[in-house]
Order: structure tokens, then C-alpha cells, then sequence
């Protein structure tokens, strides 16, 4: 009869760790659900903080995302430098958590590209940023070749060096025009629609700026002007997309 009662409450207790976890789990994916919907309203350090009661791959993706969205947007300077060290710090503990995710790798470029933006590229070619950000996207599109971000990214890494570096460009990174079409064309291939992705491609082309370049930049300028914003970061791409194509 004792050992049964033990059994019975054993079993009990086990039931009970079981249904909390699946309430944590729960609470957690509903966390971030909420920091989505924050994100879209662009109440973005609200969605930080929200999203940082998750400690998941996912939860650390997202708020390094979500800080390089915001630094770059919406802050300057020291605050936005600030801001997109934070934003890489988060990036590499979803690196921790796994080595093999190509989202997480695409945020540990994504930051770091954007704080080599905000020094200037020939500042972030001398303190080594050109090779660290090559190696994360080259790995996210080894992890998995249909992920646009990483494509797009890889791009503008090409777009930027060139643009800089002219024909020493090829010479001391392997950048080049040719290569920086190429992986436009593979994100165009796999998402011809998102408002942000067809801004970022077009940037890049009118970095390149051969007429052909400057041609499709102003086709794409003006689909991302036509579109109807899903969110407030579409509106901000509107926006600059405004700006932008007054200069083709």
C-alpha cells in the first residue's frame, strides 16, 4: 500500500513538472507572438523587452533584429553605436545556443554591418569588419542558400566594398559587381514582394551604379512605393525609398 501511495505521487509530481513546462513553453511562445505585434506598431524596445522573458534561439534573434532595426532607423551616433553592440552581443548568444542556425548568423552580419555603416565602410574595412561579416553570411547560405536576408546581405557586402574600394575591391576582399548582382538575383528569385527586401536591393544597385544598375534600382524603388505598408517598418522603407529614387 506505501509503495503504491509513493507510485501514485511520484507519478503525480511528474504529471505536475510536465504541465508546467508546457505553461512556460506556452508563455514564452506567446511572448513573442506579443513582441511581433509590438514590432509591427514599431513600438520596437517594447518588443525587446518583451521578448527578452524568452531566453529561446528565437527570442535572442529577434531582439538582435529588432535593436540593428532600431539603431539604424531610428537613432545616430553614439546611441545608435551603442545600441548595435547590444544588438551583436544578443546575436552571438543565439550563435551559442546553436552554431548552425543561418538566422543567427544573419543577425551576427546584420549588426555588425550596420555599426560598419554608421563608422564608415573604409573605417570598418581597417578594423577587419569586411572578413567577419563575409564569414556569417557565407555560413547562413551554406546553412541554407533560401534564406534572403542572408543572399541580400552577401549582396550589399559586395555592393559596399566595390562602391569603396573600386577595382582593389576584388583584390584584397573578392568582391565584385558580378558576384553582388548574383545574390540579388537569387533574393529577387525567392521573394520578389517584401517592401524591405526590395529596398535593400535596390541600395545595393545604386551603389553599384552602372546605368543597368541604376534602372533596375529605380523599377524596384518604385514597386516599394506603390506597396501597401503590412507594418511600420515597411513605412519607414517607403520613406527612405522616397529619397532615394529622387537620386537616379
Amino acid at each position: 500500500m506505501y509503495k503504491l501511495l509513493f507510485s501514485i505521487k511520484i507519478i503525480s509530481y511528474i504529471i505536475f513538472i510536465f504541465a508546467l513546462c508546457i505553461k512556460l513553453t506556452l508563455s514564452s511562445d506567446n511572448n513573442l507572438k506579443e513582441a511581433n505585434i509590438l514590432f509591427d506598431k514599431g513600438e520596437y524596445l517594447e518588443s525587446v523587452n518583451l521578448a527578452s522573458e524568452n531566453l529561446s534561439i528565437e527570442s535572442y534573434i529577434f531582439r538582435a533584429r529588432t535593436l540593428a532595426i532600431y539603431g539604424h532607423f531610428l537613432l545616430d551616433g553614439e546611441e545608435a553605436l551603442k545600441v548595435f553592440k547590444q544588438a551583436k552581443e544578443l546575436a552571438f548568444l543565439a550563435l551559442d545556443i546553436d552554431i548552425f542556425d543561418d538566422n543567427a548568423h544573419v543577425e551576427a552580419a546584420h549588426t555588425m554591418g550596420r555599426y560598419s555603416q554608421l563608422i564608415g565602410i573604409v573605417s570598418a574595412l581597417k578594423e577587419g569588419y569586411a572578413e567577419k561579416i563575409s564569414f556569417h553570411l557565407d555560413e547562413a547560405i551554406k546553412i541554407n542558400a533560401n534564406n534572403v536576408s542572408a543572399q541580400i546581405s552577401k549582396g550589399t557586402w559586395h555592393a559596399e566594398i566595390v562602391d569603396k574600394a573600386g577595382f582593389m575591391a576584388n583584390i584584397l576582399y573578392g568582391a565584385t559587381s558580378d558576384q553582388a548582382r548574383e545574390h540579388y538575383e537569387n533574393a529577387l528569385n525567392l521573394d520578389k514582394e517584401n517592401i524591405g527586401f526590395l529596398f535593400e536591393i535596390s541600395y545595393g544597385l545604386y551603389l553599384l551604379d552602372s546605368k543597368e544598375d541604376r534602372v533596375k534600382a529605380k523599377i524596384l524603388l518604385s514597386k516599394v512605393i506603390e506597396a501597401e505598408p503590412k507594418n511600420h517598418l515597411d513605412e519607414l522603407y517607403i520613406e527612405k525609398a522616397k529619397n532615394l529614387i529622387k537620386e537616379l
